[in-house]
């Protein structure tokens, strides 16, 4: 599992490098907003971060299963007595490190500048983990749908089923906000989503 991982990382390298710059675009605009007073221009490029960083994760997706599409990787791994399901499993779980890696030093940099300003820290403490929650099991939830889009022969649709995708995925926070309920929400999808691929990928043809 661990090779599948790294295989994965390896040939998805710049979806890794470009996280990596919009992760530090928030980390930076978490600081300036904090000491600097840039609130409304923070919120704003804040935003837009983490959209850049939703659409990301479901290229990513997409980008995986088209390559093996195309390049037929199922069936080579096959020949090594590598399951489709472990496969799967890799690759998901590839998005799930890469998640983590990207919220764990935003989350680190939000409790740091919590505890240095005079924020009352109890009340933003659960305001901060509900959503760095939900914020990771969007960006999960996108890389499902970039999972179901990438593993159709039809490159028209993937790409007009984006915006479609991305809307969906969205409405979850405008719809909930940043709470239990929305958090309840995203992993329904979430589990459905994987259920529906790994259906898809483990018993059609290569």
């Amino acid at each position: 599992m661990l090779a599948l991982i790294q295989r994965e990382l390896q040939d998805h390298l710049v979806y890794i490098i470009l996280a990596g710059l919009i992760v530090a675009v928030m980390i930076t605009v978490a600081i300036l907003t904090a000491y600097w007073g840039m609130a409304p221009a923070g919120l704003g490029i804040g935003g837009a971060a983490t959209a850049l960083l939703t659409a990301l994760f479901c290229l990513l997706g997409a980008s995986q299963m088209y390559t093996d599409r195309a390049n037929r990787i199922s069936s080579l791994l096959a020949t090594l007595a590598v399951t489709r399901t472990r496969i799967l499993a890799g690759r998901v779980l590839t998005a799930v490190v890469l998640i983590a890696a990207i919220f764990v030093p935003l989350l680190v940099t939000a409790v740091a500048v919590l505890y240095s300003t005079d924020a009352p820290v109890t009340f933003y403490r659960g305001i901060i983990a509900e959503v760095s929650v939900t914020l990771a099991l969007t960006c999960l939830a996108s890389y499902c749908i970039g999972l179901l889009m990438g593993w159709t022969a039809n490159r028209t649709i993937p790409s007009l089923s984006v915006l479609v995708g991305m809307l969906l995925v969205m409405s979850f926070i405008f719809v909930k906000g940043f709470d239990v309920a929305a958090i309840g929400l995203l992993l329904l999808f979430i589990v459905a989503s994987l259920l529906h691929v790994w259906h898809r990928f483990t018993s059609v043809s290569l």
